[in-house]
């Protein structure tokens, strides 16, 4: 097994003559000469490149010989290559080959699928190089292209273990030929959402928020085809969280924009996030359901079997359902036009800022009125209070996180960063509160359809358990709630809301 590799190229991305590779590396090396073989690569990693983040690379190579996966860490170390057959992509992890190749991968992909990256044909020529003793202490692989669109000529020095210094020397004699080392190409990495830079808050309004609409709206149509094609529910998430920025951001950039963003797009937005409501409800179920299985006490969790087939049937027709409506004229029709409208908005922006707000004036204005209104709202909650008290503080919280996220340009990075640490206690203790309601009312639904189509006692049972497993967490929510609001509304938090509210 391999334990490094070093990857170089010509200098202008040319040709590599295997003749003058030979040559560079007889002076020191007696070199065997394997036969050309084509193979067939494709990278993997997941749409949000969670591979790549953790320093890993996956490659389905398919020769006459056969399949296999190599996974590599970064630096080029080879530390799993397994046969594979038959593996089609995208898939979840769950279908790779058990063992060390599953657990390395299994764990950084999480619920998201792996999918085809890059996928080129190949023409290798694979080197060995002796030493005086005969003995094999390095390959070298010469890699072209099948087709002129594919990626350069490359040559890899692979170093074996033992050998390092072995390969150094290899590396360095291809080096005399002009050749230089290959730094790997982001040029594949997708951009959900483009990084704002730092804005002058003397700007107009209007230009940082039609910047912020922008780049959901290229999340928007990014994940869109994943979404479609069901390739892991985190595209159905990240669709549905762009769809709720946009309409966060024109909800505070009201005083900023024209009137129409408010009679129609908001509108819209608002039908297009409730359109994907039942499908993300329903992945949130499937998803939550091991978990669930933990929870029981009295009943097996195989009892649970019928209603996750329940949900599975249900979530078919609801995606059916969806995906009609994604892949129709009026869908396509109202992206266009909002594509259009944005255009419209960013060529006329001074007649479009109703106020001619600056973009900082507008973010001290949204960041301290949502921080004032979160603050009411928690004081005025009591004992007594109703959950519907404490779901509508969630709601606040909410625009003030998305207050927070959409002025990050003009407002101070670090008191943002702790302010939104601070919310974000407060926001899982209410989203714990919230979701353990929903879900709650959710199995009772269930439980009533599948009763009615004659479900057994011990499915039903089952999910009493989790019914009052819910109502108990709901319960633990309730009575951490005064020490999350407390934490958040503590004096230290109040200065730097209000430093970042624009207040003294």
């Amino acid at each position: 097994m391999t334990s490094a590799t070093r990857t170089l190229q010509a200098a202008d991305e040319g040709r590599l003559e295997l003749e003058a590779i030979v040559a560079a590396l007889s002076s020191q090396y007696t070199v065997f000469t394997g036969p050309k073989q084509c193979v067939r690569r494709a990278q993997l990693d997941t749409f949000d490149r969670r591979l790549r983040a953790a320093g890993l690379t996956l490659e389905h190579q398919r020769l006459a010989a056969g399949e296999m996966l190599i996974l590599r860490r970064a630096g080029g170390a080879t530390t799993v290559a397994v046969p594979v057959t038959g593996l089609q992509w995208p898939a979840l992890a769950e279908v790779l080959p058990t063992g060390p190749l599953r657990e390395a991968i299994a764990p950084v992909t999480g619920i998201r699928a792996l999918m085809v990256t890059s996928d080129e044909t190949r023409r290798l020529r694979r080197l060995e190089l002796h030493n005086q003793d005969g003995k094999t202490v390095a390959r070298v692989e010469l890699d072209e292209p099948a087709s002129a669109a594919a990626a350069p000529a490359r040559v890899s020095v692979r170093t074996l273990r033992g050998y390092d210094n072995q390969a150094r020397r290899a590396a360095r004699l291809l080096d005399g030929l002009g050749l230089h080392a290959v730094q790997d190409s982001e040029d594949n990495e997708p951009t959900l959402v483009a990084p704002m830079s730092r804005t002058d808050r003397e700007v107009p309004a209007s230009v940082l928020l039609t910047a912020a609409l922008g780049d959901f709206l290229a999340a928007i149509r990014k994940n869109l085809p994943g979404l479609l094609d069901d390739v892991d529910i985190e595209f159905l998430h990240d669709f549905r969280v762009a769809v709720r920025r946009t309409r966060a951001t024109l909800k505070l950039g009201r005083p900023a924009l024209p009137e129409v963003m408010r009679s129609r797009w908001e509108p819209a937005f608002k039908g297009l996030g409730d359109m994907t409501t039942p499908v993300r409800d329903l992945d949130v179920y499937e998803l939550d359901l091991p978990t669930m299985r933990g929870w029981l006490v009295a009943a097996d969790p195989a009892d649970l079997e019928p209603l996750a087939a329940h949900l599975r049937r249900r979530r078919t027709a609801q995606r059916r359902t969806l995906e009609r409506r994604l892949r129709s004229v009026s869908f396509g029709r109202l992206v266009t036009e909002w594509e259009k409208e944005l255009a419209q908005l960013a060529d006329t922006r001074d007649d479009a800022d109703q106020e001619h707000l600056s973009a900082g004036l507008l973010a001290d204005r949204s960041i301290s009125g949502a921080y004032q209104r979160v603050a009411r709202g928690g004081v005025a909650i009591s004992g007594d209070s109703p959950a519907e008290d404490l779901h509508q503080l969630r709601k606040r919280c909410k625009d003030l996180r998305y207050a927070l996220e959409v002025f990050a340009p003009v407002v101070p990075e670090v008191p943002r960063k702790r302010a939104v640490t601070d919310l974000k206690g407060l926001q899982d203790v209410l989203g714990r509160f919230q979701d353990s309601e929903v879900q709650r009312q959710a199995l009772r639904g269930f439980a009533e359809e599948m009763m009615a189509a004659g479900t057994s006692a011990g499915t039903v049972l089952a999910m009493g358990e989790l019914i009052a497993h819910l109502d108990a967490e709901q319960h633990r929510a309730r009575e951490e709630f005064d020490g999350a609001f407390a934490r958040f509304a503590r004096p230290a938090s109040q200065r730097m809301m209000h430093r970042l509210g624009g207040r003294p």
